[in-house]
């Protein structure tokens, strides 16, 4: 068994671990009841594990596990590449000042207190996993159109990828998963300023250069950010914190994360209706 079937075999059975804990602690009416206002942090622990654990599986199953274990950092052609060099810098130095800059500016935290090692345990895992997501569509696209050019596979990848991740947070992450943490003029502005130009030009230099682990690795940065500056709680904490406001989504009605409004903002919404 080689270490990358290994790996994958671990996420599986962690997977299942994590779920049935979760099943048998978590799902009762009065969990589901409670949570609406008060955010359990082992639940999000645990549902995240879920997520991380089965992202894995399909960086695995899609073959980008076994693409990015086989690449190398870098070539000693691209180091010698001044333009390489340069996009390696530059999107670096966008994702610091995206999300260590305007995504942190415009998060609330409501009192919760830095802690700093399972924040930065909780980011290291949030980022690979969800890079690997984001490079297995791209590899989808390479198992459905062996032929496609890699514009093609780009403008796949970037579809699936924008849809996915606009589902994903909006219905379920930012409501199981992260404690509150916006407000809806913060999710209006995060979304054109950090978000999209991420995945667009994250994806555009992997398209050109193919270097995986340098893509994860800005993934990664991005949320390690994300993880520390909303102040992610330690699954063990004690502390009370806001669970995320849900509001009606365009989908059968389903909740989604609408963004934290004071009591007298949501009075002046009542009164207008």
């Amino acid at each position: 068994m080689t270490i990358v079937d290994t790996v994958a075999l671990s996420a599986a059975v962690l997977m299942v671990l994590f779920l049935l804990v979760y099943i048998s602690k978590y799902t009762s009416k009065k969990s589901k009841e409670l949570e609406i206002s008060e955010f359990i942090p082992m639940a999000a622990w645990l549902r995240a594990g879920i997520f991380f654990c089965f992202f894995y599986l399909v960086s695995w199953a899609t073959g980008t596990m076994e693409a990015i274990a086989n690449s190398p950092l870098y070539t000693e052609e691209q180091l010698n590449d001044p333009v390489w060099v340069a996009c390696v810098i530059g999107l670096f130095a966008f994702i610091i000042f995206a999300y260590w800059g305007i995504w942190a500016k415009n998060t609330m935290q409501f009192g919760r207190k830095l802690d700093l090692l399972p924040q930065l345990v909780f980011g290291l895992i949030w980022g690979t996993a969800f890079g690997q997501m984001f490079l297995s569509f791209w590899y989808l696209g390479v198992l459905i159109g062996p032929e496609w050019a890699s514009w093609q596979l780009w403008i796949f990848a970037y579809i699936c990828i924008s849809v996915w991740q606009a589902l994903l947070m909006d219905l379920y992450w930012d409501i199981y998963i992260s404690p509150e943490h916006d407000t809806p003029k913060s999710i209006k502005m995060k979304v054109p300023l950090t978000h999209i130009p991420n995945v667009t030009l994250c994806l555009i230099f992997f398209a050109v250069y193919e270097n995986q682990v340098i893509f994860i690795a800005l993934q990664t940065v991005a949320l390690v950010g994300c993880t520390i500056h909303m102040r992610m709680p330690a699954p063990w904490s004690k502390d009370k914190t806001l669970s995320a406001r849900r509001v009606p989504s365009i989908f059968f009605g389903l909740p989604r994360c609408g963004g934290y409004v004071s009591d007298e903002e949501q009075q002046s919404v009542n009164l207008n209706k």
